[in-house]
């Protein structure tokens, strides 16, 4: 029986176009894993004169896993720095943060993400380069997303043998 995670989607929306892309392209790759069934929320999904901003704390509350689509709007949007990603730091909650646009780790201010492992891919297995999904071309976002969704997969596997002796 495959376990239900609820993922957060968290992105800038400068990045829109670009985040749509991505998820598309990972859920593809989502939809036949054997051992888990996602659930990805992001804000598309308020309707209508619906409080954004309460249904957001709500998807927050209720998601098990974080995915971090990481760019310099990202970074410098109040929002997502004050509420959504202190939420998974101050909870605990697992984070998946992935690199969408290059970001400078010397000079932008990561708000703590720099402690975690960012997930970036190399497109091309004999140039030892980590890129940004942005910088992909399309062969190269299929190879990203293929290991992306592996990353999560072995990462949802170790989290569940954790809570599960």
């Amino acid at each position: 029986m495959k376990k239900t995670v609820p993922f957060f989607i968290s992105y800038a929306h400068a990045n829109r176009t670009l985040a749509d892309h991505l998820l598309d392209r990972l859920r593809e790759q989502m939809i036949p894993s054997r051992s888990y069934e996602y659930r990805l929320w992001r804000d598309t999904a308020i309707l209508v004169g619906e409080d954004w901003d309460a249904e957001i704390k709500a998807a927050l509350k209720e998601s098990d896993l974080g995915l971090l689509l990481l760019s310099p709007a990202f970074l410098g949007s109040p929002y997502i720095t004050g509420i959504e990603w202190p939420h998974f730091l101050n909870e605990g909650k697992p984070v998946i943060p992935v690199m969408l646009e290059p970001v400078d780790f010397k000079r932008h201010d990561l708000h703590g993400l720099e402690a975690k492992q960012i997930f970036r891919c190399n497109p091309n297995p004999r140039a030892g380069e980590l890129r940004a999904y942005a910088d992909c071309d399309t062969k190269g976002r299929r190879r990203f997303c293929e290991e992306l969704f592996s990353q999560i997969e072995q990462r949802l596997d170790k989290l569940r043998r954790a809570v599960i002796p």
